[in-house]
């Protein structure tokens, strides 16, 4: 699929997005695992309820993260004829996170490991530190202004600086990649207090092409303030299909709608890979699915009564009650209001209108 961008201010990247499109076709049939000379190559790997993502240029490859422990992500770097890797970013040590990384750095040489050195006392983790120790891999402490450059790529690290060590998603490495006019925010599971910390630090530019939102699309993370910062042009949430946590939360939908994101998923488009030639983008994902939602949506717990009309089965006298029973904590909750029942709460869910929002003071 093509992103086109947003109105005629863009028809010089459309332009050359067709030209990066007619390349990566001309060069298809050298071989599926290469990448061209000249282009990078993000693919968000679907791993079910965990992160992994792997950048490739003709000469280097990095790897951030590696979902839960099992051979998934090795099997996917095998399977593109990866035989090294220059980096592999621990964002922190939680297992869905760093497990899949055992086994990719008990079999492949990589030159460095970056982790943010906040401890974790989980079998999981003692492992992960294990193979880093029993390899002599070059183990390097994540701090906010350190780079690493490979070619004409760039990372750079925006956070932590000093995490605690008793809050794991929040010890997370936030990494900008820049590959000239294209950018990509990856944010593991830092949630907001994070992102009040990069937006606090001066000289930062968070203006980013693509953002991986933060800890699977909790609603703990990408606040408001941080996502009108980084004004990504698409959105990637890396997710498990029906995971136990309500991930992605439907206000971190609905932000991202606000601001006409375009959304691509791991539990709906399996893995997707992003190329560039620095310029222009391409997506391409393994299941051809199309996320729609409406360009606005109706927050439950601060709406007025007019708009709370406009969700299904929501009346005059419907909507008055349920501006009485604030606050709801989900869309199920509305069968306290009386006459929605559990078929009319499936209803306000389809119809896609209606989302869980921040009640006003």
């Amino acid at each position: 699929m093509l992103n086109e961008g947003y109105g005629m201010h863009k028809m010089i990247r459309i332009m050359s997005l067709m030209v990066l499109l007619l390349l990566c076709m001309l060069t298809l049939g050298a071989s599926v695992e290469s990448v061209q000379d000249g282009y990078v190559e993000v693919h968000f790997i679907d791993v079910g309820q965990g992160d992994a993502i792997l950048i490739r240029s003709a000469n280097h490859a990095v790897l951030i993260d590696g979902g839960n422990r099992n051979t998934t992500v090795l099997d996917y770097l095998s399977s593109l004829g990866v035989q090294k890797l220059d980096l592999v970013v621990g964002t922190h040590a939680h297992a869905d996170h760093i497990g899949g990384l055992i086994p990719v750095l008990e079999q492949l040489p990589v030159h460095e490991v970056m982790d943010p050195a906040v401890v974790h006392t989980s079998k999981t983790f003692e492992d992960y530190l294990s193979v880093i120790d029993r390899k002599n891999i070059r183990f390097t402490v994540a701090d906010t202004g350190l780079k690493r450059s490979y070619g004409d790529m760039l990372l750079h690290v925006l956070h932590p600086t000093q995490p605690a060590a008793t809050d794991l998603n929040n010890s997370s490495i936030v990494i900008r990649l820049i590959y000239h006019k294209i950018s990509f925010l990856f944010t593991g599971d830092a949630e907001q207090v994070s992102e009040r910390a990069i937006l606090e630090r001066s000289g930062q530019n968070l203006a980013s092409t693509i953002l991986k939102v933060g800890h699977h699309g909790s609603s703990t993370s990408t606040s408001a303030e941080f996502l009108s910062q980084v004004r990504p042009e698409v959105a990637i949430i890396s997710v498990g299909e029906g995971n136990t946590y309500g991930h992605p939360h439907d206000l971190v939908i609905a932000r991202l709608a606000a601001q006409h994101v375009d959304l691509y998923r791991t539990d709906m488009h399996g893995h997707i890979i992003i190329r560039t030639d620095g310029n222009a983008f391409m997506i391409e994902s393994q299941k051809a699915v199309e996320v729609t939602f409406p360009l606005y949506r109706i927050g439950i717990n601060s709406a007025d009564a007019s708009q709370l009309k406009k969700i299904v089965h929501i009346d005059e006298v419907r909507a008055r009650s349920l501006i009485s029973l604030r606050p709801f904590s989900s869309l199920e909750d509305l069968a306290r209001i009386p006459g929605i029942g559990p078929s009319r709460v499936r209803d306000i869910i389809q119809q896609g209108l209606a989302y869980v929002d921040e009640e006003e003071d």
